[in-house]
């Protein structure tokens, strides 16, 4: 090959001008390139002072980019100078190539900065195997390596912030991601979700006048401490869904209201019920801690729920329909009713009973509440002293069940407006806007309506805040709270109260442009990322690749 083709090469590879092509050695897998310096002088590293006297010479072998489907290795005549600097420590030193090669690598700028991409977007075991469809040979180990070299991007000004968190392992392990809802960017990913280390990055932060969250309490308090000049924003979303909630919970306390088509019924039942007999005090070996009250509200929701499709299915079996039917008409699969109907009673749903570190002081408890000891310190310092190691709280849960001026959980009646109708499903139908149903959709909605004032209501008010909610319209907020006051509806009291804890961020969520929306969208982001390494990886490597996203 001439001179004149070896130039048209080099032009092809794209080598820098100061280097020429003196020879290629190819084969069926492998380009061999060899390639010399053609600069009569040199710069010291350490002076800055050009040399033109040349010591030595020695080959540098270097991996270049694939070309062909083949892999590329340069063989570099590496030039050494003597530094004509008297003063200068470094007598001789090695000429550069900045354009094509660092110091000391063994990879070409271009081939580490296609490996960080391909790194970047498929992680370690992935990028191996992509690497190596495009003839890059590489190790999993090695990609890795040079995704982690890469700095870290300077993080930019933020002035409207989200905050979201997200779970390495659900219900165990949170982190905090932050997005920049301008740019719609994630910049940074905490450890945890701890209020103290947002907090110690808002201070770092000062100019951030917007920040978004969900109804989290930690992330609330640390914008409260950090961050008081920033407006806070509850996202829009979760208010949604939290009043979805509510609304689940009071549809399924009114489903055999809804279902018998009035209330009259159930008003009499409720008004002429017996009190509840004072509870005699339980056996040692089987007395249990009294649940919270939430679960309970849930379980008897359900409970009751079950509890009248079952009625609901005796009366259609009384009436001589077939299983078939009754499955297809209350919306159920066969076999659970036939299992239903063979059972002669619908399926209980609690919790196994657990073992206590309460349990061996159970006797000793009971035997001073029949002397007239009820403080639950007195007796929570009494066991401490014998060897109990639970906490106070866990003794007044298991001192609840003894108390006889303690006001029963009321029995919650199930939700159901027609014969197909569930609770989860029924909220939806509220939640939603009217136009968006289906025409099925909306007649079982007006029945709903129609059965049961309550839900009447509760739809009114709803609509209501989900106008305020599409439309923006905080302002409408004060009245809104005073329509769900007079209202008299548990559920929508209690989210009514929720808000009130957190009304101005509540205000503004209901008032300004900004929402969670973006950052949810970057969570969803974050997950698939984090699959991809299996969940094997560590925050740094998942820092970088969400950093340096492509």
């Amino acid at each position: 090959m001439d001179q004149a083709q070896l130039r048209i090469l080099s032009s092809c590879l794209r080598f820098p001008e100061n280097l020429i092509v003196t020879d290629v050695s190819p084969t069926a897998t492998r380009l061999e390139v060899h390639l010399a310096c053609q600069g009569l002088v040199a710069a010291c590293p350490l002076c800055q002072q050009c040399s033109e006297r040349v010591h030595s010479s020695y080959l540098r072998t270097v991996a270049d980019v694939p070309c062909g489907a083949r892999h590329v290795i340069l063989s570099l005549t590496v030039r050494k100078f003597v530094c004509s600097t008297s003063t200068c420590p470094r007598k001789i030193f090695t000429e550069r190539l900045p354009e094509l090669v660092e110091t000391y690598a063994r990879k070409t700028i271009r081939l580490v900065s296609a490996l960080q991409a391909i790194g970047l977007a498929a992680g370690g075991e992935t990028g191996t195997r992509l690497a190596e469809k495009v003839a890059i040979q590489t190790k999993p180990s090695t990609l890795l390596c040079h995704v982690m070299a890469l700095p870290l991007p300077d993080t930019p000004k933020v002035r409207v912030l989200g905050v979201d968190d997200w779970s390495w392992k659900k219900g165990r392990r949170y982190g905090t991601v932050l997005v920049d809802l301008e740019r719609r960017k994630i910049i940074d990913v905490l450890p945890d979700r701890k209020a103290s280390t947002l907090a110690g990055w808002l201070r770092e932060h000062s100019e951030v006048e917007v920040i978004s969250r969900d109804r989290g309490t930690d992330y609330a308090a640390a914008a409260r401490e950090a961050a008081p000049q920033a407006i806070q924003i509850a996202d829009r979303f979760h208010l949604v869904r939290n009043l979805a909630e509510v609304l689940q919970l009071l549809l399924a306390r009114i489903r055999g209201d809804i279902r018998r088509t009035g209330t009259a019924a159930l008003v009499e039942h409720l008004e002429d019920e017996e009190p509840t007999p004072t509870r005699t005090l339980p056996d040692p070996t089987t007395w249990k801690q009294e649940p919270p009250a939430q679960m309970v509200r849930k379980y008897q929701a359900r409970q009751q729920e079950q509890e009248d499709r079952f009625q609901q299915i005796q009366e259609l079996r009384a009436a001589g329909m077939k299983q078939t039917d009754i499955a297809g008409r209350v919306g159920m699969a066969e076999r659970t009713v036939r299992k239903w109907l063979k059972a002669e009673a619908p399926p209980s749903h609690r919790r196994p009973t657990r073992r206590s570190g309460f349990d061996p002081y159970a006797a000793y408890v009971l035997s001073r509440w029949r002397e007239g000891i009820y403080e639950d310190q007195q007796i929570f310092e009494e066991i401490r002293a014998q060897g109990f190691k639970g906490s106070l709280r866990v003794v007044g849960r298991f001192l609840q069940t003894l108390r006889e001026k303690r006001c029963p959980l009321t029995d919650l009646p199930p939700p159901t407006p027609a014969e197909q109708f569930s609770a989860n499903a029924a909220a939806w139908l509220f939640i939603r806007e009217y136009t968006d149903l289906t025409e099925e959709e909306q007649k079982t909605l007006q029945a709903i309506r129609e059965a049961s004032e309550r839900a009447e209501t509760a739809y009114g008010l709803v609509q209501a805040f989900l106008t305020m909610v599409r439309k923006r319209q905080g302002e409408r907020l004060d009245a809104w709270l005073e329509q769900v006051e007079n209202s008299h509806i548990q559920e929508l009291q209690r989210f009514a109260q929720g808000i009130l804890r957190d009304k101005e961020p509540v205000a503004a969520g209901l008032t300004q442009v900004y929402s969670n929306g973006p950052v949810e969208a970057q969570v969803q982001k974050l997950k698939v990322i984090k699959r991809q390494m299996f969940g094997r990886a560590k925050l740094p490597l998942l820092k970088q690749r969400l950093l340096h996203t492509l």
